[in-house]
């Protein structure tokens, strides 16, 4: 198997909590069955989506698999939150952190 590459998370992937240790676990032994499934995203070498995948496949060495977001910067923080928030079981509280917490991104951005 060769080396996989040793990368960062984008600051945006931060806005999604990672997974709890009985889902990381699901998913590790998910992965180790089956292999990556979803590729990991990417924008400029850094994960914007992806990151409890390639710490996954990092932990059970399982090659992972890439692709590069090839949308507009301006978006990065819809993307994330709109690929996270329909497949990630977030409770109340979590989605209002993240609502708190990234604020300031959409009062700036709302008139785009």
């Amino acid at each position: 198997m060769k080396k996989t590459p040793q990368l960062e998370y984008h600051t945006v992937a931060n806005a999604m909590p990672l997974m709890t240790d009985i889902e990381f676990d699901n998913l590790k032994n998910d992965i180790s069955g089956n292999g990556l499934r979803e590729p990991i995203v990417l924008y400029q070498n850094k994960i914007i989506d992806g990151r409890n995948r390639y710490r996954a496949c990092l932990e059970t060495n399982t090659t992972p698999l890439f692709k590069e977001y090839n949308g507009n910067e301006a978006d990065l923080l819809d993307y994330v939150i709109s690929l996270d928030i329909s497949r990630r079981h977030l409770s109340k509280s979590q989605l209002g952190c993240l609502a708190v917490d990234n604020i300031e991104y959409y009062e700036i951005n709302q008139t785009r």
